[in-house]
């Protein structure tokens, strides 16, 4: 009934990596004869993300029963077609991946699944997505922290004067030993005063006030 050829020594590999997570029957006397040789879901479409990791992500076989946990899926023949639960008609898949294949066989709504699917993606992406900044593959290319907090100002500490510190008698020589700011600008802003001497005359003729005369006897004066 087998279509994929043994190979026991990778299948024995592959049942220690499924005992590690809490899998026990079929499944692991399958990989120990080597009917199962990889730790890979191998339904016709595996659902799980690749931001989790794919097909061959699984998490452990707990009570709260993963979607992502290993599960026994009869193969090649269907268990609906009448195959039992062999070693040899038997592959690994994903619970939640099992079960969205029975639904679009028998035609069973399957919305809700798919919608677990979808949030598993987007809590994966929230999970992986600060590993990916600090590895400088991630949307802030390795800083970490959005670009809008880069550009925030810093504040600066105050620096107080050492002179501050001084004595009274001490502080005042420092001062006047000292030249200020003040002390080389203000000679540059005093107004350049120039000789009227320096300032050539024009060489046009200079015209003569008028005078007018005040004549007695003339014109009513």
């Amino acid at each position: 009934m087998s279509r994929v050829e043994r190979d026991p020594e990778r299948g024995r590999a592959a049942a220690a990596k499924l005992k590690a997570l809490g899998v026990k029957g079929t499944l692991i006397k399958a990989a120990e004869q080597g009917y199962i040789t990889q730790l890979a879901c191998k339904m016709p479409e595996c659902f799980c993300p690749e931001e989790l990791g794919g097909a061959c992500y699984f998490e452990p076989v707990t009570a709260e029963l993963s979607d992502w946990m290993p599960t026994h899926e009869h193969f090649p023949l269907s268990k609906r077609e009448g195959g039992k639960q062999a070693v040899d008609n038997a592959i690994l898949a994903h619970r939640l991946c099992n079960r969205i294949d029975y639904s679009i066989t028998v035609g069973r709504p399957h919305a809700k699944d798919l919608e677990r699917v979808r949030k598993a993606r987007e809590e994966a992406i929230r999970r992986n997505e600060p590993q990916r900044d600090a590895e400088g593959v991630g949307p802030y290319g390795g800083a970490g922290i959005p670009e809008v907090a880069e550009s925030a100002p810093r504040r600066r500490k105050a620096r107080k004067a050492s002179w501050r510190g001084l004595p009274a008698s001490e502080m005042v020589a420092h001062l006047l030993a000292t030249p200020t700011i003040g002390d080389r600008v203000w000679p540059l802003s005093l107004p350049v005063r120039t000789s009227t001497r320096d300032v050539p005359r024009s060489s046009a003729p200079r015209r003569r006030p008028r005078v007018v005369q005040r004549m007695s006897g003339i014109g009513g004066y």
